[in-house]
């Protein structure tokens, strides 16, 4: 006896659908429509969150137009490393590059393959057409919706890649270090608070 289907998943709704459903959240529907929204919409993944270094130096000395062309011939390099480790680039706004993997260890891979490309891209350019990334990972339960990416586990990344991590580093959480398979080597480097929570911080050698 065949079995039958089961039900279909609801597609995930876009941002601005799901601010519409909220809308209509009331104290006496919440747990209903929580319920709805969180099995449409969480899933365990790692965010990788890349931002550029120097931006206001660079653009400073150079011009906004110059580093945003800059900008754009590297992301439009790497961005392919992303879909081949299986990431889906969430979004390219401002300098920052937002992805997301199933895999922590292929997001780890894909991270070191960016900056040893970007090795080579900055080798014998001057300092006006070089591009350095600073990268932060963080791995859990998200909200993700068609077009973005929601939670706690999205804004430690950013907090990582964005102000913490170094030209040309690889910062990766406690969480994320664990889960890696010894062929990647990395080091403690610091513990941080971030949201009132204590974050061990590991630095990925490539």
């Amino acid at each position: 006896m065949k079995k039958k289907p089961g039900k279909a998943k609801r597609p995930r709704p876009t941002a601005e659908q799901l601010f519409e459903r909220l809308r209509g959240r009331t104290q006496a529907n919440a747990d209903t429509m929580d319920r709805e929204i969180e099995d449409e919409c969480v899933q365990e993944t790692t965010v990788m969150m890349c931002d550029s270094s120097g931006f206001t130096r660079r653009t400073h000395e150079y011009g906004i137009l110059h580093f945003l062309a800059v900008m754009t011939e590297v992301y439009d390099l790497v961005e392919p490393i992303v879909e081949k480790h299986g990431g889906d680039v969430i979004s390219r706004g401002a300098d920052n590059l937002l992805a997301t993997f199933d895999d922590p260890v292929k997001g780890v891979d894909a991270a070191i393959k960016m900056q040893r490309l970007l090795e080579k891209f900055n080798e014998g350019k001057k300092d006006r057409d070089q591009f350095q990334l600073c990268m932060g990972f963080h791995s859990g339960k998200i909200l993700r919706v068609a077009d973005g990416i929601f939670g706690d586990k999205v804004n430690i990344a950013a907090k990582i890649g964005e102000d913490l991590a170094a030209a040309d580093e690889i910062l990766v959480t406690g969480d994320v270090a664990k889960r890696l398979p010894k062929r990647i080597k990395r080091a403690y480097s610091r513990s941080v608070d971030l949201g009132g929570k204590t974050f061990e911080l590991h630095r990925v050698k490539y």
